[in-house]
C-alpha cells in the first residue's frame, strides 16, 4: 500500500481505505472483513492521497481531480468514487498533491519543487528541492433549498493555527504545541519514482505565513529506496 487512512476512530467498526498497486487504485475494508474491496472510479490516472472528511472518504488523483467515495453499499461488492471537484489550478509536473481534513475543513496542498537532472561520471543523478506550498481551503456554499454544496477553493496563508504533516503517509493535521509550530507544513521526501537516484534530502518545515522553509532533520535518509515515514 502507498497510503492508508481510517474513518473516524470513534466508530465501533471503522473502515480502512488504501491507495495500492502500481496503478494507484483505491480499496477498502472494514474490521473483520476477509478481503479488500475495490473502489470503482472513472479516473484513468493514479490516486495520490486520501482523507476522511465529514463522514466520507475523499481521494485526489495525479492530475488534481478530487473524488468522493460512496462505500455505503460496499458490504458485499465494491464501492464507487465519483469526481466532485478539481484542485484550483494545475500544479507543475513535479508537484505533489495532498488532501487534509482539519476540524471538518477540507484542505488542498500543492507542493512545488525545483528539479534538475544531470549526468555524473558513472550514472544519472537528479537534484530536487521543495520551493514552496500553495494552500487552499474548501469553502462550502448553501443552495437555495438550504443544502450544503461542495463549494469553492479559497487560497489561504495560514492553517488556522494547525500544523500539517505530509509525505508518503496519508496527510495529518495536528494542534500546535511546544514541539509543533502553528501554521506550518512538515514534509518528508516522497518522490518514490526518483528516490533511488538521489532521494532522502527534500525534507523540511514550510511556514505558510512567512513563505519560508527550515530543516527539521539535519542530514538525509540513508535507505536506498524507501522514503521516510511519519509516525504520529
Amino acid at each position: 500500500c502507498s497510503k492508508v487512512t481510517l474513518s473516524s476512530r470513534v466508530l465501533q467498526d471503522p473502515t480502512i481505505m488504501v491507495i495500492h498497486g502500481e496503478l494507484g487504485s483505491l480499496g477498502f475494508a472494514r474490521f473483520g472483513d476477509q478481503e479488500w474491496k475495490k473502489v470503482e472510479s472513472p479516473s484513468v490516472v493514479p490516486f495520490v492521497d486520501i482523507t476522511y472528511h465529514k463522514g466520507k472518504f475523499y481521494a485526489i488523483n495525479h492530475v488534481g481531480a478530487i473524488f468522493a467515495c460512496n462505500i455505503d453499499d460496499g458490504y458485499t461488492s465494491g464501492a464507487t468514487g465519483a469526481p466532485i471537484t478539481s484542485c484550483p489550478f494545475n500544479p507543475v509536473d513535479f508537484g505533489s498533491k495532498y488532501l487534509v481534513d482539519s476540524e471538518n475543513d477540507l484542505w488542498f496542498l500543492a507542493r512545488i519543487r525545483g528539479v534538475k537532472f544531470f549526468k555524473s561520471p558513472h550514472n544519472m543523478r537528479v537534484k530536487y528541492r521543495t520551493t514552496h506550498f500553495s494552500v487552499w481551503r474548501l469553502e462550502p456554499t448553501v443552495s437555495e433549498d438550504g443544502h450544503e454544496t461542495i463549494g469553492t477553493w479559497v487560497q489561504k496563508h495560514d492553517l488556522g493555527g494547525k500544523a500539517f504533516f505530509v509525505g508518503v503517509n496519508a496527510s495529518v493535521s495536528l494542534s500546535s504545541s511546544g514541539w509543533v509550530r502553528p501554521n506550518c507544513i512538515y514534509f518528508t521526501d516522497d518522490i518514490s519514482n526518483l528516490y533511488f537516484l538521489d532521494g532522502g534530502h527534500d525534507m523540511g518545515v514550510f511556514d505558510v505565513e512567512r513563505g519560508t522553509i527550515e530543516q527539521h532533520f539535519q542530514g538525509k535518509s540513508i535507505h536506498p529506496f524507501s522514503p521516510p515515514l511519519w509516525y504520529i
